[in-house]
């Protein structure tokens, strides 16, 4: 089997990321996105002189969580991605079910092209074409990832509203969940760029923001959509349904 480059894009608040022992000598590289308050990534962790080579840190501002950190990293590498991009949240290790996704997505990573069409996560589902969703209030699920930051609501009404207006008109089928995955660089080149300009757009507008639950839930459709041979399009003449704001 042809050797392929793995990179692993993480996106860290304020939880420590010691587990990255457990997958760090199967990768060819880890960017650790910092979008929090101190450099503590590790408790216990010391890594070896070789597999600090391997590991890239970088600042981002606290705004769009993973799904902001994953548009970033696509636009800054757009020519020089991996064969395969492994998402994933700083909190692994916050949850039980959470350890249990990681290691599925490290058992297929080497598969993701051939058997799982270029995208793979254990928390994917098919839905119905009118899926639709919103959330009124929300808080991390680790007591050490929460601020004082309040909760934004999103200028659209729902999902639905705010997926036409950045990102498509092109009915829904898929959906995966918790930002964890794995993709192939040619699904994630076969989207314009101005797709993942717009998710940029959208996801500056703060920390804990319902636009961010949206963008949670637009992965799957994004990078399954070079199974269907269908380029998708940017919008630009349909009229978004946009929520009035008090």
């Amino acid at each position: 089997m042809e050797t392929q480059t793995k990179t692993v894009i993480l996106t860290r608040y304020n939880e420590y990321i010691d587990w990255i022992r457990y997958i760090i000598d199967q990768v060819n590289f880890i960017y650790i996105y910092n979008k929090g308050p101190n450099n503590n990534f590790f408790n216990h962790f010391v890594m070896t002189e070789e597999q600090s080579k391997k590991v890239i840190i970088q600042t981002l501002p606290n705004i769009g969580r993973i799904d902001h950190t994953l548009a970033y990293h696509i636009m800054e590498y757009w020519d020089n991605l991996p064969d395969v991009l492994i998402n994933l949240p700083g909190s692994i290790l916050m949850c039980k079910k959470k350890g249990y996704y990681l290691s599925a997505i490290m058992r297929r990573v080497e598969n993701t092209k051939t058997k799982y069409n270029g995208f793979y996560s254990p928390r994917f589902h098919r839905i119905s074409s009118k899926f639709n969703y919103n959330i009124d209030n929300y808080q991390a699920e680790g007591l050490c990832n929460r601020n004082d930051n309040l909760f934004i609501k999103s200028e659209y009404t729902d999902f639905q509203a705010w997926k036409l207006a950045i990102i498509d008109n092109i009915p829904m089928k898929y959906v995966a969940m918790r930002g964890m995955f794995a993709v192939c660089k040619e699904n994630i080149k076969f989207i314009k760029k101005e797709i993942y300009e717009n998710l940029i757009q959208s996801l500056s507008v703060g920390d804990n923001i319902e636009n961010g639950h949206f963008a949670e839930r637009i992965w799957a459709h994004l990078f399954r959509q070079k199974v269907n041979d269908q380029q998708i399009n940017v919008p630009q003449s349909d009229t978004p349904q946009i929520a009035e704001v008090s």
